[in-house]
């Protein structure tokens, strides 16, 4: 579990620690806007407030990792090209978790994906 219980509560990355920037609105290439944005360690982070449209989260992650370059994004193997980590969001504490906050209702997910060297 990511170390966010700290006094300053600002939100890191589970790659590096880094504070995460404020989250963008990101146009791709087809015209679908992505909430997230990117880590100075490279990690892509995208936001779903509902928590019910991952598969869409997880393809815009992807490509954002991949600075936009689909056929790159989808040519690679999880745990072998690239890292992904998945959080539930407590907004009302401003931290993440391992574990969905709603009993049996969906919470808002950060998604991260670190692409490997």
């Amino acid at each position: 579990m990511m170390n966010t219980g700290r006094r300053d509560n600002v939100l890191r990355c589970p790659f590096c620690e880094q504070p995460l920037g404020d989250l963008e609105e990101i146009m791709t290439k087809f015209g679908n806007v992505i909430t997230g944005g990117k880590c100075g360690c490279g990690a892509a982070y995208v936001y779903d407030g509902s928590g019910h449209n991952m598969g869409d989260a997880y393809v815009d992650c992807l490509t954002l990792a991949c600075d936009g370059d689909l056929e790159r994004a989808w040519s690679m193997t999880p745990g072998e090209d690239y890292d992904v980590r998945e959080f539930f969001y407590d907004q009302r504490r401003n931290r993440f978790s391992t574990e969905s906050l709603g009993r049996g209702r969906r919470s808002a997910i950060y998604l991260f994906i670190k692409v490997k060297k």
